[in-house]
């Protein structure tokens, strides 16, 4: 059979969005799942995020195929929806599928009549039963699936059905190795800001840690796997690319797993220059595996440094601290990797407060400092405290890059601060760039073209970002959500002020705290997607 694998397109023309300007890497969860069934089918991928805006119309019109899936996070759920609602319009028989972080965390959003099957979780094991269900029932129009553990999917009357939850692969060794030939066409073309053509790969999945804006430990049901080092030695190998982006939600959290790998690298001889993402507090304790991983080809760690004050990292559930930030910081530029560093603006920020993050940053020499606004995204913690005090529920808008809650500041004043950060701290890139290329003086020249292209790309994107304006326009008719409808603002939200769990401690184990005299409970009840599927496919509360 013939199965199309899409990558939606994640923004429109002219509006605001990190992605494809500062990092666009390969869809290797695509890759995966057509893997895991191309020993039994034609499998192509489709990134649409390169491709000329007739790509999907055309693709299904000539190549006609038996099934088209796609995967979603959450800026890009409407896209996602628009590619099936596409392919059920050109090629009516086909079978639909949508899989990812967010239909599993949000199922509900996808129950149109084009979404066939919603996966929820790891698809590898789930679409090999889909297709062989499929092959056996497409002939009849059977389009049911009851007994495929990890879907969503629709009886004879429309209705809805949840099967059980699909059990994680224990070794991530048992899978296959994505092929990347299925995305051969587009090699060279992904990237992360200078460091081009990057090849894509992930050597674990899962997070340990419980940050309250995040919903990676929720997607994973709260458990890490790793790859062995052989594994993740042979998929470096592999890749023609002087770069490769190891794509793991966090790389630095296992020291025994990082000897393992540098022994494994040094046996081989592997040279590779690579990027990942890893927590600072990881680094500033281990610096002589930093020194390492860095003889090893380490050039970039992607780190999110979050905030300049322990307070708003204890209200997120970081763990970490703005000394271990410092002293990470420290260490990587000894060692000649760039920091890239993501700092979470709050809406309830005074001039005075974006005034000293950006300081901050400029006390660390941040190569590559990326700036983000406190979101609660559906699936976290954070989403479920404040979901009814949103002030919009497009999904557009949960980027990152705009407040979907009350500013302290005028919205106008809160957007021309936001957008002054790159300016701001310059200061920090200077500095960091100069103590790169004196530890790695032969990169300029082997990368010179590269380095040119990303400076051109990003003058374009700058002109648009550092326009506060930019930001009023994108959500423009927008704020329609729950928050605005009520007319809330930031004293109503009573945003988190990083003392909530001693006062709860000191109250009750169970109490919630307060601030300011308004209700705060961040460590909600820890009920994540698989206990709503348990639920549903058991069938309480039918």
């Amino acid at each position: 059979m013939r199965v199309l694998l899409v990558m939606p397109t994640p923004f429109e023309n002219g509006r605001l969005g990190l992605e494809n300007v500062v990092w666009l890497s390969e869809p290797v969860a695509l890759t995966s799942v057509g893997t895991a069934i191309q020993d039994r089918h034609e499998v192509r991928v489709l990134d649409l995020r390169l491709e000329d805006e007739d790509a999907l119309v055309r693709t299904l019109s000539t190549w006609k195929p038996d099934v088209v899936g796609t995967t979603s996070m959450t800026t890009d759920a409407y896209q996602a929806k628009a590619v099936l609602r596409t392919a059920k319009n050109v090629c009516p028989g086909v079978l639909t599928l949508v899989g990812g972080h967010h239909p599993t965390l949000c199922p509900d959003e996808f129950d149109f009549d084009y979404v066939d099957v919603i996966v929820q979780g790891e698809g590898e094991h789930t679409l090999r039963e889909i297709m062989s269900r499929w092959e056996a029932q497409r002939d009849a129009g059977d389009r049911t699936f009851d007994g495929v553990k990890g879907t969503r999917w629709r009886d004879a009357d429309g209705v809805r059905r949840v099967n059980a939850k699909r059990e994680q692969t224990a070794s991530l060794d048992d899978l296959p190795i994505p092929n990347r030939r299925l995305i051969e066409k587009y090699q060279g073309r992904y990237f992360f800001t200078a460091f081009r053509p990057m090849a894509s790969i992930f050597t674990s999945r899962g997070c340990s840690f419980d940050c309250n804006f995040c919903a990676i430990w929720e997607f994973y049901e709260r458990r890490t796997r790793f790859l062995s080092a052989k594994k993740i030695v042979d998929q470096m190998e592999a890749c023609a690319e002087p770069f490769v982006f190891v794509l793991d939600d966090n790389f630095l959290t296992n020291k025994r797993r990082v000897v393992e790998l540098c022994d494994e690298m040094e046996r081989r001889g592997l040279k590779k220059y690579w990027m990942t993402q890893g927590r600072t507090d990881f680094a500033a304790d281990n610096p002589e595996l930093v020194a390492r991983l860095a003889k090893n080809g380490l050039v970039m760690l992607l780190s999110g440094f979050e905030s300049n004050d322990d307070d708003n990292l204890a209200a997120l559930r970081k763990k970490s601290s703005w000394q271990k930030n410092l002293r990470a910081n420290e260490i990587l530029r000894e060692n000649g990797v760039v920091s890239t560093g993501i700092f979470m603006v709050r809406p309830d920020w005074t001039k005075e407060q974006f005034a000293g993050l950006y300081e901050y940053v400029n006390s660390l020499d941040i190569g590559i400092p990326l700036f983000t606004i406190l979101t609660p995204l559906p699936g976290t913690q954070l989403y479920r405290a404040y979901k009814d005090k949103l002030l919009t529920n497009d999904h557009r808008l949960f980027d990152l890059l705009h407040a979907v809650l009350p500013t302290r500041l005028p919205r106008e004043e809160f957007y021309a601060e936001f957008c002054r950060a790159y300016d701001a701290t310059e200061k920090s890139v200077r500095s960091a760039y100069k103590w790169f290329f004196k530890a790695r003086p032969t990169f300029i020249p082997k990368n010179l073209t590269s380095i040119v292209w990303f400076y051109a790309r990003t003058w374009r994107y700058q002109r648009i970002h550092g326009d506060h304006r930019s930001f009023l326009r994108d959500e423009e008719g927008l704020l329609n959500g729950p928050g605005a409808e009520a007319g809330l603002t930031w004293e109503d939200v009573a945003y988190p002020k990083g003392d909530e769990h001693v006062a709860a401690k000191s109250a009750s184990d169970e109490a919630p705290a307060t601030a300011g005299g308004k209700l705060v409970k961040l460590r909600i009840p820890r009920r994540i997607w698989a206990d709503d599927v348990a639920e549903a496919s058991a069938g309480v509360g039918r």
